[in-house]
């Protein structure tokens, strides 16, 4: 999808009328999709839970919540290990939950768990290397040896939303793809594995980035009061004939130009951004916060139709834990007063609103929604090492970490794969983030080892390697 908010990187994508999708085979079950025959489709609706989710609603914790404290806790370890919260039941008996997730433990029947997240990335585990890996389904390789980030490049693979919106379009007249909250930061560099790269830039998300705890700002989504839509139309037309080669513009810009006018046309967008249209008990469910509120966007986008939502958790991914509701998530230092008192209260309100919001209007069970962040923390709190680890705190690792999954044909109250008894390594059922992914295109309808071109005319799997987890459904 486009940005009307925001710059974002520009280049022509490989993709053309007469690529060829080439759909590889089901390994575990067995199945050769892609002829588009009746009956290579109906095996593949057999498949569970293929195609089940019409939307994906993304919810990434950039900076990386600490699994133990939240999701996984470890009673039965030594206090330098389980940390200072106790687990609480939930709804779903022998589920349990760190005790800063209230609300989320009622919840518990309507999500499952993935406790055996792991990966390796390429480098040290700094943020940008996982980041890119959790939205590409690629390993990076034009990051520094320490895994630092580098600006987005149109030869990036394209991120997860930008892949959806280019094989499961949303109608005329609604975007496809839309990112609110916060844009991904990764030091200095901002939008780490969130555009559409080498789709082209007519697959980037929409950005809306306003606070929307205040009223939003929809110029661009609106026409200004003294152009009439037949006037933008004629000045559409006349361009069409003034450049009949596209001499004056790419393959690109004559989508952005269409796209554009068609979300002006319908006004289904700039309808479902009208966030002060909900009543005022419904927007305080949510905690009138900058990541409450989007969640609450989130929602009225889906049901406009938008096929991915991402929202990003707002600061950062390696900012200074502060207080306040909208500081960072990666808490090196403090880390059980930072979640204790500012970023779990916030988040449990937050997802536990949006989940029973969802399953109320009858729109869970269509809509795939998936929290992460891109690692978990270590086991042992207060270790020094080389990611400057102070009193209190916990430091990056990926080797291990837990993600939320709901709705979309997922069955509510599982937990699947387990860590070992101090959070460390998977200990059963061990899951790639490449494998979270393929769960989202299989949730979707779409063949994980589904090919496009790149622009030397390569083949490009939409994930590197990995499988769905078909355990989730």
């Amino acid at each position: 999808m486009f940005s009307l908010i925001g710059n974002v990187p520009t280049g022509r994508g490989g993709c053309t009328r007469r690529e060829l999708l080439k759909f590889g085979s089901w390994g575990l079950a067995g199945l050769a999709v892609g002829s588009g025959s009746p009956r290579s489709l109906r095996a593949a609706a057999a498949v569970r839970g293929f195609g089940r989710a019409q939307a994906v609603l993304f919810v990434y914790l950039q900076g990386a919540p600490s699994h133990i404290d939240l999701w996984d806790p470890k009673p039965e370890a030594l206090p330098e290990i389980r940390g200072e919260f106790r687990p609480i039941a939930t709804r779903v008996p022998g589920m349990l939950l760190s005790e800063v997730l209230p609300r989320l433990a009622q919840q518990a029947d309507k999500f499952a768990l993935i406790r055996s997240l792991g990966v390796k990335p390429r480098g040290l585990t700094n943020h940008g290397a996982s980041i890119y890996m959790l939205m590409t389904g690629y390993d990076p390789s034009n990051f520094s040896p320490t895994g630092l980030a580098v600006p987005p490049s149109p030869q990036d693979p394209p991120s997860i939303g930008s892949v959806i919106a280019r094989f499961r379009p949303a109608a005329r007249g609604t975007p496809s793809f839309v990112a609110v909250c916060g844009p991904i930061r990764e030091g200095s560099v901002t939008g780490v594995g969130q555009f559409a790269g080498l789709l082209g830039g007519a697959y980037h998300p929409l950005q809306v980035y306003d606070d929307p705890t205040r009223t939003l700002r929809l110029e661009t989504l609106e026409l200004p009061a003294d152009v009439m839509l037949g006037r933008l139309q004629a000045r559409l037309d006349l361009r069409a004939g003034l450049s009949p080669s596209r001499q004056f513009g790419s393959r690109d810009f004559d989508t952005y130009y269409e796209q554009a006018f068609s979300l002006l046309e319908s006004h289904r967008a700039a309808r479902a951004f009208r966030i002060d249209d909900e009543a005022l008990a419904t927007r305080e469910r949510f905690g009138m916060t900058r990541f409450g509120q989007s969640c609450l966007l989130a929602r009225r986008l889906i049901e406009a139709g938008v096929r991915f939502v991402q929202v990003n958790w707002p600061a950062g991914s390696d900012t200074e834990p502060a207080p306040g509701p909208d500081g960072s998530w990666d808490t090196h230092r403090n880390n059980f007063p930072m979640l204790r008192d500012w970023r779990c209260p916030v988040f449990d309100q937050a997802l536990a609103a949006l989940l029973q919001d969802l399953h109320d209007r009858g729109l869970l069970e269509s809509t795939l929604v998936v929290a992460a962040g891109e690692f978990g923390r270590s086991p042992k709190i207060g270790a020094p090492t080389t990611n400057n680890v102070g009193p209190g705190g916990r430091d990056h690792w990926p080797e291990c970490y837990t993600a939320l999954v709901a709705g979309g044909g997922v069955r509510g109250g599982l937990v699947y794969g387990a860590s070992d008894r101090h959070g460390a390594y998977p200990r059963l059922n061990p899951v790639h983030p490449y494998d979270l992914l393929a769960t989202v295109y299989h949730a979707v309808g779409l063949d994980p080892a589904t090919e496009y071109r790149d622009n030397l005319q390569r083949p490009r799997r939409l994930v590197e390697h990995g499988a769905p987890i078909l355990g989730l459904f």
